[in-house]
Parts: C-alpha cells; structure tokens; sequence
C-alpha cells in the first residue's frame, strides 16, 4: 500500500507557530544561499582560480550534486515512515552535514599545513593543497545543502496549507532577503578581512538551525492510500524521472525551471566580477544589491497575495515580461559604471519578483503526497541546465576576454524562453493537472 499525507488543520495560533519555526529553518538556510556565493567568490579569486574554474565549483558541481543527491534524497523521504516523520529525520541528518563541510571550507588553511606534513616530499605544496582542501569541502557542503534545500520545501509543502502557500513563501523570501541585506551592507566590503569567521557563521547557522526547526514542526501523519501501479512498486531515480516527465504537463512545468536557471544562473555568478571591471567597488556593489532586496522586501507580501489570488504563473509570467526587455538592452548597450548600477538594480528587483512568485509554482504543479520525488526529478533537470549553462559561460567568457555582457545576452534569451513555456502552460490549463487527490483532513 502506498501512504498518502493526510491534510493538517490549524488554529489561527497553530498556524503561526508553525510558520514561525518554518522560518526559523528558513533564516538558516538563507544564510547558507545568501553569504556562501559571494564568499566563495573572495576565496576563489585569492586563490587565483580562472572563470572556468569558478563556473566550476559554484555553478557545475552545485548542479551536479541536485542531479545525483536529491532524488536519491527525496525519493527516500516521499517513502519514509519514521515516527518523527518523512522530512525531519533526513533534514537532522543533512543540514548539519553541510554545516560541518563548511566548517571544513573555512578551515582549509589548517587542513592544508596537516596533509603537507603528512605527505612530506610528495606534499604538492601548501598553497595547492589549501585550494584542494577548500574546494572538496565546499563541493560536499553544496551537495547537503541542496539536499536540506529539497527537503525544507516537501516539509513546507506538507504542513502549510495550500490556500497560504504563496503568502508563506513570501515570508521566506523576506527572511532570506533581510539576510543578504546585512551580509551586503555590513559584511560584503569585508569578506576579504573576515572571510574565516564569515566562513564560520554560515556552518552554525546551516548546522544549528535547521535541526532547531525540526524540534518545533509537526508533520502531518501518512494514512493508507491506495495500492500502488505493479510495475513501478519502488522506481529508481531514473525511472522516477522518466515516470514524472509522462505526466501531462510536465515537460512544459520543467522547462520553465530549467529555462530559468538558465537565465538566471550566469549574471548572478559573475556580476560581481562585472562590477569590480566597470570600477563599482564591492561596497558600492554591496549596497546596490541591499536595496534592491529592500525594494523585494517591500513587494515580497504583495507579490505572495497575488500569487494566491491570481495563480503563481500569471504573476511569474508578468515578472519575465518586464525582465526580458531589461536583459536585452544591458547586452547590447555599452555599460558604464553609472548604466550599470541601473541594470543591476533592475535586475535585483526584477528577478526577485520572478523568483517570489515562482516559489509557490511546486506546490501549484506537483502532487503532495510525492512532492519531493516530483520536485527531485525538477532539481535533477534543473541541475542538467546549470552544468550545461554554467560550463559554457564560464568557458565563453574566458575565450571572450571576460566579456561579461554575454551573461545579460543568456539572460534575455532564456528568459524570453521561459516566458514562451509560461504561456504556453497556461494557455493549456495545466496549472494542477499533476495534483493527486488528498484525504481527510486531521486536526492539528
């Protein structure tokens, strides 16, 4: 028999203090995504790494730990009947895991003089080891991390009520933006003084918590459902995602999340290097970005509200709609200094809406009772996108001669892409055909 997840009930105060410790989680998991790319970024160019490289380490592998780690992950965790629940056992066991990598990120230069005596003469050198030890970590804390990532969303989609669900991300999005505004306005300028404590505080916030939320959510109990198709009793990965992509409407669901990533993916990794080129200091570059989140910040319960009224591709769908032009004209004019503190701006503020609204798109699309095995087989396509896309910008860039604008020019064109499959579902009516039916609901 499969299980299928009963729908929970809340009071109003139920309610709220489940989203209150959802967002405790959620504080630690924005710090995670908020600090560690530019921080990295630091670490990466005091090392001397090549656009390859950092296309490498912070776009590729990230990708390549989503495709293998998280449907393996969440498959496991769609199946699992452990008394603490489906998602809390597997978070408990991921969060801190990225949250000690990290630990070892920030202490690559101890690790590196230990394995350089230990080696002795076949030792390839201190500062080579110190690259060595810094990367395997932060390759391994990614892969966590984009596991906790995965498995906070199925908990989220679990326990918040449908109805709710656009405003709830919204409030996430707030949480996590109210981070990177005081990493970009107090910290950003800095990293390259503080890089080893700033290190630090992203493992203790992924590893502390995370753990912290799970004490504090209950998860909705799994009652029988009805006996599962013969032919796939236990799908592996790959079937699962040849299973996911039959259904109707989802090759044109994935393709809008691959098509973003794809957009959005290579400006946001380099256009701290395309700043520091037009002569933008880190801290100007700090502070654009803050308010550009503060203006999210602003917009963030607006753009949730509508999502719920009006549906979460409609408002995704408007956001693209004003984006793409933006795009196209940052690539072809000749930026500046001043005209790029106005694209950047735009941009920030832009594809915050976008990713606002798209946050709630999951919950729209997949089923609930499988969600996470439905969002792994999106996280692993996704993820086949940003090793393509980051790959190839990273190279590109590097054959170009740094030639950042080609990050606005890959924006334009798959945003316009995305956009055309947003239509595309939407005209068709899609919106929820993936959703199974639920039980019950208990009360909480």
């Amino acid at each position: 028999m499969r299980a299928r997840l009963a729908v929970l009930r809340y009071t109003p105060l139920g309610l709220a203090a489940t989203v209150a410790w959802l967002l405790v989680g959620a504080l630690g998991i924005a710090v995670r995504d908020r600090w560690a790319l530019p921080s990295a970024l630091v670490a990466l160019r005091g090392y001397g790494a090549s656009d390859s490289t950092v296309a490498l380490l912070l776009s590729t592998l990230p990708a390549l730990a989503g495709l293998l780690l998280v449907p393996a992950v969440g498959l496991r965790s769609d199946r699992s009947h452990a008394r603490q629940g489906r998602r809390r056992p597997w978070l408990l066991l991921c969060a801190p895991l990225s949250g000690l990598a990290m630990l070892g990120a920030a202490s690559a230069a101890t690790l590196a003089v230990g394995t350089h005596a230990l080696l002795g003469r076949a030792s390839p050198g201190v500062a080579a080891l110190e690259t060595w030890w810094f990367c395997a970590c932060w390759a391994l804390s990614d892969g966590a991390a984009a596991c906790t990532a995965a498995l906070f969303a199925g908990l989220v989609n679990d326990v918040i009520p449908r109805a709710f669900i656009g405003r709830f991300y919204a409030l996430n999005r707030i949480a996590g933006l109210g981070v990177a505004i005081v990493f970009n306005m107090l910290l950003l300028a800095r990293t390259d003084i503080y890089l080893h404590g700033i290190l630090v505080a992203i493992a203790l916030a992924c590893a502390l918590a995370v753990p912290l939320m799970c004490l504090g959510v209950r998860e909705a109990p799994a009652v029988a459902g009805p006996q599962a198709p013969a032919a796939t009793p236990r799908p592996r990965v790959r079937l699962a995602l040849l299973y996911t992509l039959k259904q109707p409407g989802s090759r044109w669901a994935f393709a809008v999340f691959m098509l973003a990533a794809a957009a959005f993916g290579p400006f946001n990794t380099f256009s701290q290097n395309y700043a520091l080129e037009l002569g933008v200091s880190k801290g100007e570059y700090g502070a654009l970005t803050a308010a550009g989140y503060a203006v999210s910040i602003a917009c963030a319960f607006v753009i949730g509200f509508l999502a719920d009224r009006f549906g979460a591709l409609r408002i995704a769908a408007a956001a693209l709609t004003l984006y793409a032009p933006l795009a196209l004209a940052g690539s072809l004019l000749d930026l500046d200094a001043a005209l790029f503190r106005c694209i950047y701006l735009a941009h920030v503020i832009l594809s915050g809406a976008y990713f606002t609204a798209a946050a709630a798109m999951p919950a729209t699309l997949f089923p609930q009772a499988e969600f996470v095995r439905y969002n792994a087989s999106k996280d692993s396509l996704v993820a086949v996108a940003n090793i393509v896309v980051g790959s190839s910008a990273g190279m590109l860039l590097d054959l170009s001669g740094h030639a950042y604008r080609l990050t606005l020019m890959c924006a334009a064109l798959f945003s316009l892409a995305c956009l055309g499959c947003l239509c595309r579902l939407l005209a068709r009516g899609r919106a929820n055909t993936m959703q199974a039916p639920v039980t019950e609901p208990v009360t909480s």
